[in-house]
């Protein structure tokens, strides 16, 4: 049997995502989450590493206590900026700094 939805009906997700973006909470919470993302997909070792982590108008800045870490890091920029996306399921950060 085929389910119909109802013209005022929607699930949750899309009711929560309205709600985000009418009252423009939505940036706020991305920036959280890709700061969240940031230990959870380069992992344990890199996040001991990282001193300080901003998401400014999708660029990611991130501080690193390593000179030696930030250069590997820098080599695969664009493989860390996809991971990340991908992790939110969403393309949410544009660019990454390093320091």
């Amino acid at each position: 049997m085929a389910k119909f939805k109802r013209s005022n009906e929607q699930n949750m997700g899309e009711a929560l995502g309205q709600w985000l973006d009418r009252y423009r909470l939505r940036q706020g919470i991305d920036n959280a989450r890709v700061e969240q993302a940031w230990d959870e997909v380069l992992g344990p070792s890199i996040a001991r590493q990282t001193s300080r982590k901003k998401m400014q108008n999708g660029i990611l800045v991130i501080q690193l206590d390593s000179s030696i870490v930030r250069k590997e890091l820098l080599m695969v920029k664009s493989k860390i900026i996809s991971s990340i996306n991908e992790h939110l399921g969403r393309e949410v950060v544009k660019d990454l700094h390093l320091y």
